[in-house]
């Protein structure tokens, strides 16, 4: 009876081990995936952020655990008397569950590391002072010759790249704006006299337009030189609205404006002006019937251009001809808070030469168009010494007496020389 007891005690003890284990894994598996489905709810990508994983915690109910397990051996079993050393078992539960639960958490971090494209490796930070280089030679985007057709301007003074990398220029001695989509040999015209025979001051027609922008509903700013206002048009449509200036008035009261060079809009769609025979920056809100004075100096008349400051709303870059630099305002000083004026050329000119348009990269830097010096000046971010990025008198179009540069998506440069008739285009390398 001892040996025959003993051997059912071992039979029993096996069966019960080999049970024990059995439904062990049968309760990892429904725990497994238990905890894959809430791991899938803690790491959506697009309403958690991945710190959250690190704190991911699963509070296992060992108590619940351990019963479940012990009533799936008694169902096996019901026959045989059957210990069970509950701490032991409660042990390999424990393991079996944490080598799971480790095993899921690590895999879910993977997964979630690769849907928000989050890399565990350092990376260094892209300089784009010392990164950013343009061909040389550039490529004739737009314009011939000097004329009127659809393939020609005629003094342009500004130039514009919009989200799609459509050029839209100021064809000022053609009293018009002509929009140039990416490849194309001729422009259309979007706004003024398309035969670029016709000035006037009516809603369809221009007076030397000198400078445009956009806003971010795609309406267009044109800067009516001659007829002394700002033309506002409607995407699509080539009749404007007057929203700034008085036609034809061009008086030092407020409500008009004298001989203007330059235009900005913010996001609050006001619109910015340098009213240069005024001598004077002013604003007009939306609806305005007049303008507010922002700054005012007796050099301005020698002033260019405006660019506003990114995330500021009381400062502005002006290009001062009259001191050969570029100047930082702030709303209501006396004078500017700051002077890019020097530049680090050896072989030329050290000083900018009556500097006209302005632009920012998405890396704040500034870019001028050094127009005496035949060049194109880049102010690094923090920095208020000039490099040189480009430069008339390579093998490829001319970029004389610049007047006006731009930027599209990829950051090709785009230059506007004063004489050629032609814009630019830089690629970048």
């Amino acid at each position: 009876m001892t040996t025959a007891n003993t051997t059912t005690t071992t039979k029993t003890t096996a069966t019960t081990s080999t049970s024990s284990n059995h439904f062990i894994h049968i309760f990892v598996s429904l725990f497994r995936i238990f905890l894959i489905f809430k791991l899938q709810l803690q790491v959506h990508p697009r309403r958690h952020r991945l710190q959250q994983l690190q704190l991911a915690q699963v509070r296992v109910h060992q108590q619940a655990a351990l019963q479940v397990v012990q009533a799936q051996v008694h169902q096996l079993v019901p026959l045989q008397p059957v210990q069970v050393h509950q701490q032991a078992l409660l042990q390999l539960v424990q393991v079996q569950v944490h080598q799971h639960q480790q095993a899921l958490l690590q895999r879910a971090l993977q997964r979630a590391l690769h849907q928000q494209h989050v890399t565990t490796t350092t990376t260094t930070a892209f300089n784009s002072c010392n990164n950013l280089r343009w061909n040389q030679i550039g490529q004739i985007v737009a314009g011939t010759t000097s004329g009127s057709s659809a393939s020609q301007l005629n003094n342009p003074t500004c130039l514009y790249i919009d989200n799609n990398n459509t050029l839209y220029i100021c064809d000022y001695s053609n009293n018009r704006v002509q929009k140039w989509v990416q490849g194309a040999t001729a422009g259309t015209t979007v706004a003024g006299d398309s035969t670029g025979n016709n000035q006037g001051s009516t809603s369809t027609l221009l007076n030397n337009p000198i400078d445009l922008t956009f806003d971010q509903n795609g309406f267009m700013y044109v800067l009516d030189y001659k007829n002394y206002r700002v033309q506002k048009f409607a995407p699509g449509s080539t009749t404007g609205t007057t929203v700034a200036g008085t036609t034809g008035s061009h008086s030092g009261a407020l409500t008009d404006l004298d001989q203007p060079t330059a235009i900005g809009v913010d996001s609050n769609l006001n619109i910015y002006i340098l009213d240069s025979n005024n001598k004077r920056l002013v604003e007009w809100t939306p609806n305005a019937t007049s303008g507010t004075l922002l700054i005012s100096n007796n050099n301005m008349n020698n002033y260019y251009d405006i660019l506003l400051v990114p995330n500021s709303s009381n400062q502005i870059y002006i290009s001062d001809q009259h001191s050969n630099a570029v100047d930082l305002w702030t709303f209501g000083a006396s004078s500017p808070s700051n002077t890019f004026q020097t530049v680090n050329d050896t072989q030329h000119n050290s000083l900018s030469s009556n500097p006209t348009r302005m632009i920012l990269d998405p890396y704040g830097n500034l870019y001028v168009a050094d127009r005496d010096n035949d060049r194109i000046v880049m102010f690094c971010a923090n920095s208020t010494v000039g490099i040189v990025v480009a430069e008339d008198g390579n093998s490829g179009p001319s970029l004389k007496n610049p007047l006006d540069l731009a930027f599209d998506s990829d950051l090709n440069l785009y230059v506007l020389p004063k004489d050629s008739n032609q814009v630019v285009k830089l690629s970048r390398i």
